[in-house]
This record gives structure tokens, C-alpha cells and sequence, in this order.
């Protein structure tokens, strides 16, 4: 595993306070798997048998519908990882997640994971502070939806995306790769709502529209706003 990737690992917060020891003994159990836009990386309700580290790309979280209808919950990006909740309990997946761009991630096994854990007590207060934030992600994302309308929400959507895409860039001309329906599905509203707002966006010179893309021009304009 190269040195970009370890540090990567080192970010999470499931393993940022790990010595250097403990990191390596864990990433030796790790493999390295890639997957190309919009490939599943599992399904809801598959079994929750491993976690995934994102080392490039993005990955979207999805939850569905009775109906079949999906709405995107998160966007991960390096550093991030996804399937904490099955090593601790092991059950199939509540959510589905989908690869953004071409996405690479380190995979650790559960039962890899349990053993090294059992070895290793005190790394499980590492594992309580990961499920801390993501609950607090929850509880962000639940006040936005009760407090802010669609046009505060999509602006402070579009920062969060280009922070999780940007790796170091600039915000200012920033391009976002992302499609409105995935927007959409983002925030729980219809494609046209977003194309009506994001047009609005642009006129304002806050934004630039292409095919499956945002270029932001204003950052800062759209964060006083959202």
C-alpha cells in the first residue's frame, strides 16, 4: 500500500488515533478494490460483511423507497468510509452505495476487523467517535430540510459536494461533476425544481451549467447564502 494511501487511512476517524503500529497491522488486512462511475459497491441488504475506506473518488450513499424511488443521503469522499455499521453488528446493509467516478477504496473484512479489534480494545473508542459524527451528519441534514428552503439547501449542497470532489483545489472555477438528477435525489426534490434554481444560479453569475457538471464562479456568494 503506498504512503498516500496510509495517510489517507490515518484521516479517518475510525483510525486517526491509532498508533502507527496498530494502523499498519490493520492496513496489512486491507485490499484495494476499483470501481467505475455508478457501479454498485453493495446493495441494500446485501450481507454487512466489510468496510470500505474511499482512497479516490466519491461514493453515494442511497436509500430506497416502497416505491422504488431513491434519494441520495450522503456523498463520501477520500478519507471517508462507509459500512461501519457492519462490524458492529453484522446485519445487511440499510443503505446502497453507488461508486462516483471512477472510485477506489480499501476494503477490510469484518471478521479481519474483529480480530484485529479484539487485540485491541481501545481502538473501539476510535469506532464510537466515527458513529458520533456521522449521527451528527444526520442531525445536520434533518434540521437543513426543517429550517432552510430549496434554494438555501441546493447552494449549501453544491459547497459540500465541491469539498468532498476538490482535493486541494480551489473553490473559485471549480467544476463539480454531478448531474442535476443526482442533486435531485440529494435533496428529496424533483429534477425540475433543481434545473429551475440552478438557472437562477447562473443568471445571478454565482455558477456555470454544463452536461453533468457545475462549475462554481461565486463560491462565496453561495455560502453567505446557504
Amino acid at each position: 500500500m503506498s504512503d498516500r494511501h496510509q495517510d489517507l487511512i490515518r484521516d479517518v476517524p475510525l483510525l486517526a488515533r491509532l498508533a502507527e503500529e496498530e494502523l499498519r497491522a490493520l492496513a496489512s488486512n486491507g485490499h484495494v478494490h476499483d470501481y467505475t462511475n455508478g457501479v454498485a459497491i453493495f446493495h441494500e441488504g446485501d450481507p454487512g460483511d466489510a468496510l470500505h475506506i474511499v482512497i479516490e473518488g466519491g461514493v453515494r450513499i442511497v436509500v430506497a423507497s416502497p416505491k422504488g424511488e431513491e434519494a441520495t443521503v450522503a456523498l463520501l469522499g477520500p478519507g471517508e468510509c462507509v459500512g461501519e455499521l457492519a462490524l458492529l453488528d453484522g446485519k445487511p446493509r440499510s443503505a446502497s452505495a453507488i461508486a462516483s467516478g471512477n472510485t477506489k477504496t480499501l476494503v477490510v473484512r469484518r471478521d479481519d476487523f474483529t480480530r484485529w479489534l479484539s487485540e485491541r480494545p481501545k481502538a473501539g473508542f476510535a469506532l464510537l467517535e466515527t458513529l458520533s459524527l456521522r449521527v451528527r451528519r444526520t442531525d445536520e441534514a434533518l434540521a437543513d430540510f426543517a429550517f432552510l428552503d430549496l434554494p438555501q439547501r441546493l447552494a449549501k449542497r453544491l459547497l459540500d459536494v465541491a469539498s468532498v470532489q476538490q482535493d486541494g483545489s480551489e473553490l473559485a472555477g471549480f467544476q463539480i461533476r454531478i448531474t442535476q438528477a443526482e442533486l435531485a435525489s440529494m435533496l428529496g426534490v424533483s429534477r425540475e425544481s433543481v434545473n429551475k434554481q440552478l438557472n437562477r444560479f447562473a443568471r445571478d453569475g454565482w455558477i456555470t451549467l454544463s452536461r453533468g457538471a457545475v462549475t462554481l464562479d461565486d463560491a462565496e456568494a453561495l455560502r453567505i447564502f446557504g
